[in-house]
């Protein structure tokens, strides 16, 4: 059973910790930021509460809601899909996306998510932003003169409330995104404009002792992100390991299982994310009672490493790879 009381959650370390150890997060935990037309921005893992490279914001577009076109003029930033229907804009017209979806926007593509006209109900999104977008916390007051406020973040943490997203995960497998969908547009495009994926299809990789997939990756032309999805069977665990310089934050999204943060196995489920920052030991897996189970971490710089011995990455240069 999942202990919310676990020192390892994010709730009970403090921003040293977290920045030197790692967490777990939730989305359901964070402080929510009133952006765009009837959006929120809940600011869950970021500087502010003690990661560095990698941010991770929940984007809750409500209906009728959207975000203004806008770009990171020194960040990449992948968009899971988790819940609901919504349209996204890369500059050129809106198009379909759903649960299942991943969008993918490079350093100062211009875009906007919005939820679908046509739905009654909340599209919701996790973000991961590489490098962490300290414009934007500059923008909403969060940040001045290259430090943290941190008297102003702290009574915002005081004051959050945690929310009831549902944990039932409905992402699945589809074609959407139209011209802007990344095996339509070629790759040398989305590198420049970017693109949409699915967090089932991509490039696969068994050397860890499970089944994962590279999404949005640099042999699709990200150069900051690295998002992968892994697929975990009852009693299978992805060997815990350590990146030298790569920070990783992992989004359980289906099913219940374990996080490897530091020295132990924790309890994990849908909406929880392990953050592990680099040369700290962490994985995922499952107990023969549990599973199967799937999670999607995003990695920045990218993890060169696995692209190695997938056979994806020869003599420093990115070679053809097969995706399902």
């Amino acid at each position: 059973m999942r202990n919310e009381q676990d020192p390892a959650r994010a709730s009970n370390r403090t921003r040293e910790e977290i920045r030197t150890r790692g967490a777990i997060f939730n989305i359901n935990e964070g402080i929510d930021i009133e952006s765009g037309k009837n959006c929120i921005t809940r600011l869950i893992g970021w500087p502010g509460v003690g990661t560095r490279m990698v941010a991770f914001h929940l984007l809750i577009h409500k209906p009728g809601g959207g975000f203004d076109m806008h770009s990171h003029p020194i960040s990449e930033e992948s968009v899971t899909c988790i819940k609901g229907r919504g349209e996204v804009n890369f500059g050129s017209g809106w198009v379909k996306v759903e649960a299942g979806n991943v969008l993918f926007f490079p350093i100062g593509c211009v875009h906007a998510t919005r939820n679908d006209p046509s739905s009654d109900e909340d599209f919701i999104a996790l973000s991961y932003v590489c490098p962490s977008p300290l414009e934007y916390y500059q923008e909403i007051g969060l940040m001045s003169g290259g430090e943290f406020n941190i008297t102003e973040i702290d009574k915002l943490i005081l004051n959050s409330t945690r929310d009831n997203i549902p944990r039932e995960c409905v992402m699945k497998a589809n074609e959407l995104g139209g011209h802007e969908r990344a095996e339509v547009k070629g790759y040398e495009n989305v590198a420049k404009t970017g693109g949409v994926f699915n967090i089932y299809r991509g490039a696969p990789f068994t050397a860890y002792g499970g089944y994962m997939k590279f999404i949005v990756w640099p042999g699709v032309g990200a150069k900051n992100c690295g998002l992968h999805n892994a697929h975990h069977e009852p009693g299978l665990a992805f060997k815990p390991h350590v990146h030298p310089i790569s920070e990783d934050a992992i989004l359980f999204w289906k099913g219940e299982g374990m996080a490897y943060l530091e020295s132990r196995w924790i309890e994990c489920w849908e909406g929880d994310i392990l953050y592990a920052p680099a040369l700290v030991r962490h994985g995922t897996g499952c107990r023969k009672d549990q599973g199967p189970m799937d999670s999607s971490g995003c990695a920045t710089p990218p993890q060169f490493d696995l692209y190695e011995r997938a056979g994806y990455l020869k003599q420093g240069r990115f070679v053809d790879f097969p995706v399902e």
